[in-house]
């Protein structure tokens, strides 16, 4: 699935590498974390009726006029974990940039919001880089933070995939600071919590944004209660801030936000309901 679209002069594309269904998609109940504090009975309210966590993995690439970049790749061949059941549902980023008229092989950059396997495993594949041409991109704090000693059990199915990415790039990876401009009209924003490096992404051209939150919500459920928290928030406090930061910013300068965990296309705004949020997705079809 491909959706095309603009923000300015930067001409955009959102590629899905897959939406994994059963038995892949969590259960509601397990995934907001104890610390959370959430009682069942309130869950089971918001949940209105759905079991399951719904969860797409929206690759955005964005033409600038230093060339053509990628923000997150995606799961690529295979999901640590969960082997067989899923791998026959991702991977699809491939097929999805040859509709879109995209090569592997010209694009010039890749923007990865933090390392985890979902977001950066895409960039690997059979062992080589799947855009060898790319400079990479990560916060300074991210690379860091992978390449030294991770004991945080919750980190440990991504520390493959991470340090992976940080070899197989070497040099050609770049680490950034937050509020820096690394492309034209790709500017970076402190997001951390659900990692020690995790950005949001703003995309700023001809007066028109789009804000790139990356892991900053997985759901709607969480725009409902910023508060909680995920297993994968590695400091759930900060990434709560993050969130309530990040949402507040939006709601009160109308960003197009590009949420990468929402179902395809991961667009949309978000209305302020006093110290809560609301999720309004655009209707849009797939356009490729």
């Amino acid at each position: 699935m491909i959706y095309r679209f603009s923000v300015g002069r930067l001409e955009c594309v959102v590629v899905s590498d897959g939406q994994p269904g059963p038995p892949f998609e969590p259960r509601l109940e397990d995934f907001f974390t104890p610390e959370s504090g959430v009682p069942d009975d309130v869950l089971r309210d918001s949940c209105q009726g759905r079991s399951t966590l719904t969860c797409g993995y929206n690759c955005l690439f964005v033409s600038t006029p230093d060339g053509t970049a990628v923000i997150d790749t995606g799961l690529g061949a295979s999901f640590l974990g969960y082997g067989e059941y899923i791998e026959p549902l991702i991977g699809q980023l491939d097929c999805g940039m040859t509709s879109a008229g995209l090569s592997q092989s010209e694009l010039a950059a890749v923007v990865f919001t933090h390392l985890h396997q979902d977001h950066a495993r895409g960039a690997i594949w059979a062992g080589k880089l799947t855009f060898p041409a790319a400079t990479a991109f990560a916060h300074a704090s991210e690379v860091a933070f992978w390449s030294g000693s991770v004991d945080l059990p919750s980190a440990q199915p991504h520390l493959e995939a991470a340090r992976e990415t940080i070899r197989m790039f070497g040099e050609k990876l770049r680490p950034f600071e937050y509020d820096a401009e690394i492309l034209p009209g790709v500017h970076t924003l402190s997001a951390p919590g659900h990692t020690p490096g995790h950005s949001a992404i703003l995309l700023q051209s001809q007066g028109e944004r789009l804000l790139c939150v990356g892991d900053t919500f997985y759901d709607p459920l969480q725009l409902i209660n910023p508060a909680w928290a995920t297993p994968w928030d590695l400091d759930a406090p900060a990434s709560v801030t993050t969130r309530r930061q990040l949402l507040s910013r939006a709601a009160d300068e109308h960003l197009l936000i590009h949420a990468y965990h929402l179902p395809f296309p991961g667009l949309g705004h978000v209305q302020r309901n006093g110290p809560t949020y609301t999720w309004h997705p655009l209707d849009v079809p797939n356009n490729g």
